[in-house]
C-alpha cells in the first residue's frame, strides 16, 4: 500500500529542476485566450532563455509581455513527478552580445524554421510541486 504525498518546492528547488530539463512550455495569451507552446530553453543566471524563430507565435507575441513558463516531469508508471511554473516579464534579446551569449548556451531549436530568436524570461514568481508515493 502506498500513500501520496505532495511537497511545495522552494525557489532553489524549482531552479534546480528547471536546470535539469531542456523543453518547456511558454504560456501566453493569443487572441484573448490562453495558449501553451513548447520551446527549447536553458537557464542563464536565474533567467530562462528560450529559442524561437522570427515568425513564430511565441516570437511575435513577446515584447515586454508577462508570461508563464512551465516545465514538468511525470513518471506515469509510478504516478509521481514534479511541476514548476515561472512567471515574469519576457524580453527579446536584441543586443548582439546578448544574442551571442544565448547562442553559447547550446539551446537547440524545437522547430527549425526561420532565423533564431532568443527571449529572456526574468521570473518574479517561481512555484513548484513534487508528488511522491511512499509505502505505508
Amino acid at each position: 500500500m502506498y500513500e501520496r504525498h505532495s511537497h511545495t518546492l522552494s525557489r532553489a528547488e524549482c531552479e534546480e529542476l528547471l536546470a535539469s530539463a531542456k523543453i518547456g512550455r511558454v504560456i501566453l495569451t493569443e487572441q484573448a485566450l490562453p495558449t501553451a507552446l513548447p520551446v527549447a530553453y536553458a537557464l542563464d543566471s536565474g533567467d530562462i532563455v528560450f529559442r524561437s524563430n522570427d515568425t513564430s507565435k511565441v516570437a511575435l507575441a513577446l515584447d515586454g509581455t508577462v508570461i508563464a513558463f512551465q516545465v514538468d516531469h511525470i513518471d506515469e508508471h509510478r504516478g509521481a513527478g514534479w511541476s514548476v511554473v515561472a512567471t515574469g516579464l519576457a524580453t527579446p534579446m536584441t543586443d548582439p552580445d546578448d544574442q551571442q551569449r544565448a547562442a553559447e548556451l547550446g539551446i537547440q531549436a524545437w522547430v527549425d524554421s526561420g532565423g533564431p530568436r532568443f527571449v529572456r524570461l526574468s521570473p518574479t514568481i517561481i512555484t513548484g510541486l513534487r508528488i511522491t508515493y511512499q509505502p505505508v
